[in-house]
């Protein structure tokens, strides 16, 4: 198995909430020789810590994974890390930044080449700055960005994404306050636990239950034990 590989099983397993594992596979990675996979562990590293609401490790992970890359040659990886630090400036409010660094990231990603890699880059960026108009309660710029990552995610091969973009898209029109925000979560929902995506079924059990959902509350229970378990920081 070579390098990427490792890290492409690594993210997987992160995916699928087993963050014990994932955050070793993710340390081994970062000595590579390559600096591409360096930069992606450092990524996926920052993403985990990022979950459990430490905003400002998960930035210090994601410059470390910018570093590994630089920003002057145009690659995917570079992307991912800039979509990272604004990913990060959420947490402590710096919306701002957070934009600057997404048009950052924007611009890195329109010079890289039109491959699978950069349009799940593509995904991830508009799920961001989803992301973004939800924190400044702007409901519909945040649907605006989750349909469009929805309609990007639906050509990748990852069902993960296009999960994910269902997710995002719920806690959008909860934010917009949309009627049947409960039905969409509760299909995300299924759609996650079916997958096996059990941080994305925690996610859009949480949304369930902030509409009164008892069945979604029962559920963001028992996926934030499993989840526990596996070593993540889910309450």
């Amino acid at each position: 198995m070579t390098d990427l590989e490792a890290w492409r099983r690594a993210a997987e397993v992160g995916g699928r909430g087993w963050y014990a594992r994932a955050h070793t596979e993710a340390a081994a990675l970062c000595v590579s020789p390559d600096p591409v996979v360096r930069s992606s562990a450092w990524c996926l590293s920052a993403s985990l810590v990022r979950q459990g609401g430490d905003h400002a490790r998960a930035a210090v992970l994601d410059g470390r994974a910018v570093a590994e890359v630089g920003l002057r040659v145009a690659t995917v990886a570079a992307v991912d890390a800039v979509v990272g630090l604004a990913a990060d400036a959420l947490g402590p409010g710096r919306y701002r930044r957070a934009e600057v660094l997404l048009d950052r990231a924007v611009a890195i990603l329109d010079r890289c080449g039109p491959d699978e890699e950069a349009h799940r880059a593509g995904v991830r960026c508009r799920w961001v700055r989803a992301e973004l108009a939800m924190a400044r309660g702007d409901g519909a710029t945040a649907e605006f960005w989750a349909d469009d990552a929805a309609r990007l995610a639906a050509d990748l091969a990852s069902p993960r994404h296009r999960v994910k973009s269902a997710v995002v898209g719920a806690a959008a029109a909860l934010v917009a306050g949309r009627d049947g925000v409960g039905r969409r979560a509760e299909r995300a929902r299924r759609d996650a636990d079916d997958g096996g995506f059990l941080p994305l079924a925690w996610a859009a059990a949480a949304i369930g239950d902030a509409v009164g959902d008892p069945i979604a509350a029962a559920d963001r229970a028992r996926f934030a034990a499993i989840l526990r378990a596996r070593g993540g920081p889910f309450r």
